[in-house]
């Protein structure tokens, strides 16, 4: 990342949005993510992570939104399938 702080606050504009869209809290993404329950904390007070860390962070949030789309995706499915047949 060379620890430039337009991409750092980048980085944690991406983490901001996935916070609020599905409602984590700040330690438990840093836990879940990267086993670090600060670490959310710790970037909003001006922490330089790593490239290695950026990197395990972004692909931890692709899998979780891969993860969490195919949840919602099969509720919707078994809630279709739950539903009577109506004839017209």
């Amino acid at each position: 990342m060379g620890y430039d702080p337009i991409m750092i606050a980048q980085f944690l504009a991406q983490i901001e949005r996935f916070l609020e869209r599905y409602q984590v809290t700040p330690s438990v993404f840093g836990e879940q993510s990267i086993n670090d329950s600060g670490f959310v904390f710790d970037l909003r007070r001006g922490r330089s992570p790593r490239l290695n860390t950026v990197e395990r962070v972004q692909k931890w949030m692709a899998a979780e939104e891969s993860r969490r789309a195919a949840l919602k995706k099969r509720k919707r499915r078994n809630v279709q399938s739950q539903q009577p047949d109506v004839a017209a």
